[in-house]
């Protein structure tokens, strides 16, 4: 299910049924978090805020996928906010993620070209800085890098995109992290942090985030570049090639 313009889009059915079914699966893609949490996730101010909603079900009607995205205004240049997404344990690892992302940056790369797009989102979790940052297709697009400074201009987005979430006070800019990013639970969002492929991303994010704090990550998407990966992409599919997955590509 997506929805586009969920203000008007998602229905009140609709906004029931998710309150009634979506945070028990939630719970189990963030094991630290509570149902009530994302029934507050789930209230009619925050959904009436996003810009997109993308809801996987089941056979049996039940949600096992989501992504939602926020389209933004931050450092003064057009944003794609990563508002949430996550994956039942049952179905992680089958492409469901990357899938419904490709079809929601598709569309946000489409309308921000010729200009480069910028990602922006709060994580703690390693697997998707590995994924977002090999989805540019480049090493010098996404921020922070370790050993690497953070260009103005993406200190000025990130700085916004803390505003926005009303934690200007808890940034370093010089690092991206928020001190305390995922303070309405105890523990933070999972009981224990995700691994990625990668074991000095890991290492990286051990060092510099405790339970509760996230970083800022921006990637910036070049329209042409993905483009010609999108044309490669269907090209192998049409020729029923296969590229090599990982599991930072499924994330």
């Amino acid at each position: 299910m997506l929805w586009t313009e969920v203000c008007t889009q998602l229905s009140d059915p609709a906004r029931r049924y998710l309150r009634d079914t979506f945070p028990a699966v939630a719970v189990q893609a963030f094991t630290a978090t509570t149902e009530q949490y994302w029934h507050n996730w789930l209230s009619d101010d925050n959904l009436d805020r996003l810009s997109g909603l993308v809801v996987v079900l089941d056979t049996a009607g039940l949600p096992v996928a989501w992504v939602a995205s926020n389209d933004r205004m931050f450092g003064g240049r057009k944003c794609f906010y990563a508002n949430s997404a996550g994956v039942h344990p049952d179905h992680q690892g089958t492409g469901i993620s990357s899938t419904i992302w490709r079809v929601v940056l598709r569309a946000a790369i489409a309308k921000a070209a010729p200009r480069s797009l910028y990602a922006v989102m709060r994580t703690g979790n390693p697997l998707v800085y590995g994924a977002w940052s090999a989805a540019t297709g480049r090493t010098d697009a996404t921020w922070p890098t370790p050993g690497s400074e953070v260009p103005e201009h993406v200190q000025r987005i990130a700085a916004d995109a803390v505003a926005d979430l009303g934690q200007a006070d808890r940034l370093d800019p010089r690092s991206l992290v928020i001190t305390d990013a995922y303070d309405d639970t105890e523990a933070g969002l999972w009981t224990q942090r995700p691994t990625s492929d990668r074991s000095d991303i890991d290492e990286w994010f051990a060092s510099i985030l405790g339970p509760r704090d996230a970083i800022v990550l921006v990637v910036a998407f070049q329209p042409m570049r993905i483009l010609v990966g999108e044309v490669r992409r269907t090209m192998r599919r049409t020729l029923g090639l296969r590229s090599s997955s990982s599991r930072s590509s499924r994330a």
